[in-house]
Parts: structure tokens; sequence; C-alpha cells
């Protein structure tokens, strides 16, 4: 299983931080654990899991109440995700 790394701008940092956790208990159902980084000047974040479920992850980015929980957390677009390619290097 991959690890998999998102980028997400937020309106309120400490809002967002104030989520965590919600969010621990969903990525706990498809990932094995995960790092959470904040831009140093920003109000951005990353978050890198790991041993992610595809298949249970991506339901979780198709399920309503996500948007509800990035709606909650100040989460903003665009977010980009990267997916580790595995044997790549």
């Amino acid at each position: 299983m991959p690890r998999v790394i998102i980028t997400h701008p937020v309106g309120n940092m400490d809002t967002w931080l104030a989520g965590g956790d919600e969010r621990k208990e969903l990525f706990k159902t498809f990932s094995s654990s995960y790092r959470v980084y904040r831009h140093a000047k920003e109000n951005k974040f990353a978050i890198v899991w790991e041993n992610v479920d595809m298949k249970k992850f991506e339901a979780v980015l198709k399920d309503p109440n996500t948007d509800k929980a990035k709606a909650r957390h100040t989460v903003r677009e665009p977010g980009e995700i990267y997916v580790e390619i595995e044997g790549a290097g």
C-alpha cells in the first residue's frame, strides 16, 4: 500500500488544528498512520499518510461528510494529492 501526501490551504490554522481528533478518527479508516506538517509562513498544511488503502481513501474523498468536515475545518481549495510510485526510486 502506498504513501499518500495531501497539501491544502486553510482559512484559519487554529480552527484546522482544533479538528485533529475528528481527522484522526477518519484517517484510521484508510491508513496505518500519518504525520502533519504546517507551512512555516502561510496557512497551509501537508499530511503524509502511510499504508493507504486507496479504495477506502477514494471513498472518503467522495463522501459528502468529508466536504462538511473540510468546511468546518476551514480547508480551502485547491488541494493537491500525491501518491507514491512504489519502486520508482
